[in-house]
């Protein structure tokens, strides 16, 4: 009789362990389907600034935009490139930060000598 309570005791906790493992399943599911919707909806915001940025420099007279490369990640905007003048790059720069969903911005436009 002693012999067969730990068989049956280790059937039992693994009954356990199992039923709770099907049960946080959903749980985590859905954890995970909400990450990829959140991560979904960052990228589309991501692109969105950063087109609203690309226009607003092809808009802005005096500023060599097309020198200017503009990359988004979590609303931080990064910009890269060379222009003539640091008045470029100071302006492009105050575009940025001034545009809706910017969390940040880092300026590593360099200017030509």
């Amino acid at each position: 009789m002693n012999a067969r309570k730990p068989c049956s005791l280790r059937l039992i906790l693994a009954g356990i362990s199992a039923s709770l493992l099907l049960l946080s399943a959903p749980m985590y599911s859905a954890y995970a389907a909400d990450s990829t919707a959140t991560k979904a909806k960052t990228y589309a915001s991501d692109s969105a600034i950063t087109t609203e940025l690309k226009a607003k420099f092809l808009a802005e007279k005096g500023l060599d935009s097309m020198d200017i490369k503009v990359e988004t990640t979590k609303g931080t905007v990064t910009l890269r490139g060379q222009v003539r003048k640091e008045s470029q790059s100071e302006l492009a720069e105050k575009i940025a930060r001034d545009t809706k969903g910017v969390r940040g911005v880092k300026n590593k436009i360099s200017v030509m000598p």
